[in-house]
């Protein structure tokens, strides 16, 4: 099961820079926008409606449904899109089965016709393999996490593609290139962002003494003394 749902209190503003910022890695990997921001399967991955995925990533205020009929319409994606092996989808009775709610608990929420407790809707995300909170978060915090998902993994790509170059450039035999000289400045700070904050604090501090480092030898002469 994955990591539940937690970023809270995300704006459509924060969603489109989120976009941004995913949109200028998949540059620097040679892909387009519409390669690495597909709003079909951020609708999937999140549940949030396709029209309103779309908006969202424009920076546009969506309006936000009530919990009863974002629950109703995040189940019936799940309903509709978690197939068994053979295409088909799950029956309630199976639903039932595997989720430890009765039949008629899953048939009537499925018709709208009850409203669900906090056990079924935890029932229901194990049982269709999503995280917690789901069925139930608001569509910014919602799409929030997914754009996170897709951040996450095109910063890994990036950091081992510009290591991956940097080692290429070295000559043979040389030493193995610093992190500074593998990633540069905005590879580092792309790497803080995968930390918790205490790591990436120091991750922080360690580049601005590098840097300081760094300036201070730019100021001696090829000889080794100083201006």
């Amino acid at each position: 099961m994955t990591a539940a749902f937690s970023v809270s209190g995300a704006t459509a503003p924060q969603l489109a820079e989120a976009a941004a910022r995913i949109v200028d890695l998949g540059a620097k990997l040679g892909r387009t926008r519409d390669a690495v921001l597909v709003p079909e399967e951020l609708h999937r991955a999140s549940g949030v409606p396709l029209d309103v995925v779309r908006a969202l990533l424009q920076g546009s205020p969506a309006g936000e449904p009530d919990i009863h009929k974002r629950f109703r319409q995040r189940l019936d994606l799940l309903h509709e899109t978690y197939l068994k092996e053979n295409g088909r989808k799950f029956s309630h009775g199976e639903i039932a089965r595997q989720s430890g709610i009765s039949r008629q608990q899953v048939q009537a929420m499925l018709g709208g016709d009850r409203r669900p407790t906090m056990d079924h809707c935890a029932r229901l995300e194990r049982f269709f393999g999503r995280p917690a909170g789901f069925l139930q978060s608001e569509d910014t915090e919602a799409l929030s996490c997914a754009l996170a998902v897709v951040e996450k993994t095109l910063l890994q790509e990036y950091q081992e593609h510009s290591e991956r170059g940097a080692l290429a450039a070295a000559p043979a035999g040389a030493r193995r290139p610093s992190l500074y000289e593998r990633h540069g400045v905005d590879g580092i700070a792309l790497r803080a962002a995968l930390l918790p904050d205490q790591g990436r604090t120091r991750l922080l501090e360690w580049l601005d003494n590098y840097m300081d480092e760094r300036a201070a030898e730019g100021e001696q002469d090829p000889a080794g003394g100083t201006h």
